[in-house]
């Protein structure tokens, strides 16, 4: 004798396997084991310290441990290639910038990744101001007697950089103040920083957050900010816009991204963490207390924006810098 199955029946069965599949695709088991963060810049960037601090709070909230992992190289391509490269479940998150998601591809003649296709958007982290320094007895105290030093002696000051960002500021700055410097790159900020205090170089392009233990003390002094405002933590330090007429660069952002791939069920339940994190009080004074830092979430499709933005508009920076493809 044949069973025989009504259509209704037939119908619920359907309806029930759309409502499990999110569960079938691995989000209900989410997360198994430890989560990995790759930061892919070095060690005391304030990508390495955002890091840390935002997966102290995701391990309460996803109950498993969130291990950062510093995967530094080449302008950040290193540690992002690694995450573009990794399976698509979940477990490992790059938490990238400006630089690794919308500059380099403008940058370089080609990527072992694709910002677009290889790296989905979770979350944005912040954005970070950055700012021209100089040693505290350097003789140089402001822009126009930067300017004025690289004039008299063509070629011969130093700029030190340790991400693309501010590769891109070196060469805009030469461009608006219709003079030549040599630029000098860094595997990282706080090399970069070493050899400025050490004298190796003259000036230094950096993130603010990384410069603001030294001004504090006053080992280094500001020349200026490359953004288009001053910040509310050192209100006194000028933009450079207000030295060189048209000088303007978008200030930079850190951002949560997971292989292309992942689970939207996922990609939802780490930005939930990664939101509560950056909402968190605690949290917020943490990184705010960096000098400079703005704490900024965001929802995946909003931070898809602002990448396609920044990327175009880096693009026409890095090309009207005239800056050649690496």
């Amino acid at each position: 004798m044949h069973n025989k199955i009504s259509i209704s029946t037939i119908r619920r069965a359907l309806g029930l396997a759309t409502l499990l599949a999110p569960l079938a695709a691995g989000a209900g088991g989410f997360p198994a084991k430890p989560v990995q963060i790759v930061v892919p810049f070095g060690a005391g960037s304030i990508t390495d310290v955002v890091a840390r601090v935002i997966a102290e709070h995701m391990r309460e909230g996803l109950g498993q441990p969130v291990i950062v992992e510093n995967k530094p190289g080449v302008g950040g391509i290193v540690g992002a290639a690694n995450v573009a490269k990794a399976p698509a479940d979940g477990y490992t998150l790059l938490l990238g910038s400006n630089s690794t998601n919308a500059i380099n591809q403008s940058l370089f003649k080609s990527l072992p990744y694709d910002p677009i296709k290889d790296l989905v958007p979770v979350s944005m982290a912040g954005e970070i101001p950055a700012v021209m320094i100089a040693r505290a007895d350097h003789r140089a105290n402001t822009l126009q007697d930067v300017v004025d030093l690289a004039k008299a002696a063509p070629g011969r000051l130093t700029f030190g950089i340790g991400n693309t960002t501010n590769r891109v500021a070196g060469e805009m700055l030469q461009k608006a103040g219709k003079f030549e410097a040599v630029i000098v790159p860094y595997r990282g900020e706080p090399y970069g920083l070493t050899d400025l205090l050490g004298g190796q170089v003259d000036f230094m392009f950096l993130n603010l957050p990384v410069a603001y233990p030294h001004l504090q003390t006053g080992k280094v002094k500001a020349i200026a900010l490359t953004g288009v405002r001053r910040v509310s933590a050192m209100p006194s330090i000028p933009v450079a816009g207000e030295t060189l007429a048209g000088f303007s660069m978008p200030d930079g952002w850190l951002a949560f991204f997971a292989p292309a791939g992942t689970p939207p069920q996922i990609i939802r339940r780490l930005n939930e963490e990664i939101v509560a994190a950056l909402d968190d009080a605690e949290v917020r004074k943490r990184l705010e207390a960096t000098g400079g830092y703005v704490v900024k979430s965001s929802t995946p499709d909003e931070l898809g924006e602002r990448v396609a933005s920044d990327a175009k508009r880096w693009a026409d920076l890095i090309k009207a810098a005239n800056i050649p493809l690496q």
